[in-house]
């Protein structure tokens, strides 16, 4: 974190994080939450309306937070290989960031049906930011970075798996830095393949 000031959404959506991070959606009372947020109740409904509600502003911060470094880092390089380190390194420096919000995400992902309250994904949010990287696949399949052959889609998602597979990693079992060269590395080895150039 910065030493900028904290707008009061952001700290409130980070008190609640923390929270969330301890006992899960389930587990976690709206006691729990105004405890950690210094809400009132009613100060709570009226923003979020209800527990699910502020779990979901949560989440949709998440998608928000991360489009935004990915186009930030994207915007500062040009070759398509590039911008996909660009991607990597964005994720990276999110979930270095906000750990237990990226393992929020991915308890979300892989929660039962039932564990977590309907609408909590905006599968929009989750489409919009992988169409991002999908134009940056189809710029490096113009470009010749990417083999032609391949369908972007399934290139787009393959590099997010790789991407994502790190991350998860990461927060399992912490080893080194999630940083630009690792994510020099992931993407390298993602682009050129393992195989033996003969």
């Amino acid at each position: 974190m910065s030493d900028k000031p904290v707008p009061a959404r952001v700290a409130v959506l980070e008190s609640a994080i923390a929270a969330f991070a301890r006992k899960g959606y389930a587990g976690t009372s709206v006691q729990d939450i105004l405890r950690a947020t210094g809400l009132s109740k009613p100060t709570l409904y009226y923003y979020f309306e209800s527990k699910a509600g502020l779990f979901r502003a949560i989440l949709d911060f998440a998608y928000d937070e991360c489009l935004r470094l990915m186009q930030e880092s994207v915007a500062a390089v040009s070759p398509s290989d590039q911008r996909l380190v660009a991607v990597a390194t964005a994720i990276f420096q999110f979930a270095e960031r906000h750990q237990d919000l990226t393992r929020l995400v991915f308890a979300t992902v892989f929660a039962a049906p039932e564990e977590i309250p309907k609408g909590c994904i905006d599968l929009t949010k989750r489409r919009r930011n992988f169409e991002f990287v999908l134009a940056i696949v189809r710029a490096a399949q113009k470009e010749r970075v990417i083999d032609s052959g391949y369908d972007v889609e399934e290139v787009t998602h393959g590099i997010f798996g790789a991407i994502s597979h790190r991350v998860r990693t990461h927060l399992l079992m912490p080893k080194g830095k999630l940083d630009q060269q690792r994510a020099e590395r992931v993407v390298a080895l993602f682009l050129d393949g393992a195989r033996r150039k003969t």
